[in-house]
């Protein structure tokens, strides 16, 4: 075998090996982070059991910690968030901001069904001047590029692809901003518009922890496969 293997062909054979071991070791070790990631997603996720508090719009709470904030939605900030699918249907993210005695903050308040044309915003009364207190959980305000006019293809000025401050109008200086789980008083009750909230998401690290033990047993394969071929060619050629 010894012999086989001073050979340019085996030799270049044995390097392919090589990087796919090592590659199929990169991918289940990514895939093995990735279920970590969510484990420590789902620890942070029991935060919202907890009674909720009412941060300061200056300071940075845990992803998903519960909050409580009173105040009256913008009519001027809202923004229709693109693609959302929610059972089976298309539809937007209703992004809004509250105006409280700090300022403004995002709020999700929730997801509403697609018209009939896919480019129009849908039909949303946001002129709703009382005052609302809403209840949620803190979620990551992330930076991003801006949604400019090349970008839109025509679409309306107050739909966006993603919650990046690059495509949200400026608010006070949360860093976050709210997924809303319930209102009160629920000024959307007595309209015609159905309005649902965002579920929270759900974190199945099994997947990836399957993922991850797949590309382990491809590894395996590999190796196993070239000194499978190695020996039979071996005993072949009598060498």
């Amino acid at each position: 075998m010894l012999t086989l293997l001073r050979t340019g062909r085996w030799q270049g054979f044995t390097a392919v090996v090589i990087v796919a071991i090592v590659a199929f070791g990169f991918l289940s070790r990514w895939q093995w982070d990735r279920a970590e990631q969510k484990q420590i997603q789902a620890q942070e996720q029991t935060l919202s059991e907890r009674a909720p508090t009412t941060p300061s719009l200056f300071d940075s709470p845990d992803e998903f910690t519960p909050v409580s904030l009173t105040g009256t939605y913008d009519p001027n900030a809202v923004r229709f968030v693109r693609q959302r699918p929610l059972e089976g249907r298309n539809g937007f993210w209703v992004m809004q901001q509250l105006r409280t005695i700090e300022g403004s903050v995002w709020v999700l308040r929730g997801w509403i069904p697609s018209g009939i044309r896919a480019g129009d915003s849908p039909d949303f009364d946001a002129d709703d001047q009382e005052t609302v207190t809403i209840a949620g959980v803190v979620r990551p305000l992330p930076e991003g590029a801006d949604f400019d006019a090349e970008d839109r293809g025509g679409l309306p000025v107050d739909q966006v692809t993603e919650i990046t401050t690059g495509q949200l109008p400026p608010a006070t200086a949360a860093n976050w901003y709210v997924q809303r789980q319930a209102a009160n008083p629920d000024t959307l009750i007595d309209q015609s518009v159905e309005l649902i909230p965002v579920p929270l998401p759900v974190n199945d690290d099994l997947q990836n922890i399957s993922y991850a033990v797949q590309w382990l047993l491809f590894a395996a394969v590999a190796m196993g496969g070239w000194f499978f071929f190695l020996r039979r060619e071996a005993r072949d050629s009598g060498v």
